[in-house]
């Protein structure tokens, strides 16, 4: 969506000027799902999808919200800020706005325009590109000192406590600090970060969205956390000086695993085992050894089907095809699952006849009309005063 059009939105609807516009990405996570909130790796890049917020301040406590899709208002006021049953696209902002008072932060009301190009609830982080632009508008209109590392670790507790999704810390990282160009090695834990070029000549990433919507508040990504902890405190009775699933060795797998119950011992195989991919997939890229990645993208789509089971038929079907296909080194459901994307790593000799076969396979099958994003590695957030 052009600049120009947005701030001639974003006039008719306050009769004012904006003077800020914050553009925040979404993000695919290449290899490493459901590792960061067990304290382990991941390997997301931004996208150039993205939330576009247009926002000045005005005179008194509310947060006046206009979203340009939805063609819907919202307003609150920060001093009495709860939950939105109606509108709930609203309640990333309203989460956003609570953390930074509760944690001291001195807010007013700010007039916002929103348009998100980030496909919702197919596991492309829509959510976290709105909450990193959220708070940056507030950084800006109010010049809060707030580092980085503390709009990530907000974002996350706005999305965990108010908006109730347990996610990681991924989605935040990775739409405020990204690299256009790289992809982002990330450690859950410590939060140490490197930025791999993708040096990937000839290949693209294409996003299948299998039109299989996700509803995580609502579905079970929670259950498949608190499974976690459940693991956590059987292997901690074993190996007492272990913090998360993270430290969990291979060898401490394969001698222990057979301790826990048979669910409980997949969602362990699966953590450990994805870990190990994601550190060979950062070897692999800093190689260019393409096939290899590619084969260990396939290897973490079997993993999420057959051991953490977050897969659906659709994913699968969608994986399967590009195996099948020529130029195809890898693919895999990207995000949390349960419907969702696909993400391929494809020959760009082979993005066409890709598609063809998929809509040709997948609609006959399913009766869905899948949707294609050709994405790019982009740069994280931006501000731009107007």
């Amino acid at each position: 969506m052009k600049k120009e059009y947005l701030i001639k939105q974003y006039k008719n609807t306050y009769q004012k000027s904006p003077t800020h516009i914050i553009r925040a990405p979404g993000r695919i996570n290449l290899i490493g799902e459901h590792t960061d909130y067990n304290e382990g790796f991941v390997f997301p890049i931004a996208i150039d999808r993205y939330t576009n917020m247009l926002v000045s301040v005005n005179n008194d406590k509310k947060v006046q919200l206009f979203d340009l899709k939805y063609k819907e208002s919202d307003e609150f006021d920060i001093d009495f800020i709860e939950h939105s049953k109606h509108l709930k696209w609203s309640n990333y902002q309203r989460g956003i706005t609570k953390v930074l008072k509760d944690s001291g932060y001195k807010i007013r009301g700010m007039d916002v325009l929103i348009f998100v190009e980030v496909p919702e609830s197919v596991g492309l982080s829509s959510s976290a590109s709105v909450e990193i632009a959220t708070l940056l508008a507030f950084k800006e209109l109010y010049e809060l000192n707030i580092h980085y590392m503390d709009i990530i670790k907000l974002s996350k507790k706005a999305e965990n406590e108010f908006v109730g999704v347990e996610c990681g810390i991924m989605d935040q990282f990775a739409s405020l600090l990204s690299k256009e160009g790289h992809a982002l090695f990330l450690d859950c834990r410590n939060l140490n970060y490197q930025y791999i070029p993708l040096s990937i000549q000839g290949y693209s990433f294409l996003i299948c969205n299998s039109m299989v919507k996700r509803k995580l508040t609502e579905s079970s990504y929670n259950k498949r956390r608190k499974e976690c902890k459940y693991a956590l405190r059987a292997f901690q009775k074993i190996l007492p000086k272990i913090k998360s699933l993270r430290d969990i060795s291979i060898d401490d797998f394969e001698r222990y695993g057979s301790l826990l119950s048979e669910r409980l011992k997949k969602r362990v195989k699966h953590v450990v085992y994805e870990n190990e991919r994601v550190i060979q997939s950062y070897r692999d890229l800093l190689q260019d050894n393409i096939e290899s990645f590619g084969k260990l993208m396939y290897h973490s789509h079997q993993s999420l089907k057959e051991l953490y089971e977050v897969s659906t038929e659709e994913l699968d079907l969608l994986v399967q095809i590009g195996m099948n296909e020529p130029g195809v080194p890898g693919a895999r459901l990207t995000g949390a699952g349960f419907g969702g994307c696909v993400i391929y790593l494809v020959k760009d000799s082979c993005v066409e006849q890709l598609k063809e076969k998929i809509f040709d396979v997948y609609q006959k099958r399913t009766g869905f009309t899948p949707q294609f994003y050709k994405v790019f590695p982009s740069s994280g957030a931006i501000v731009e005063k107007i």
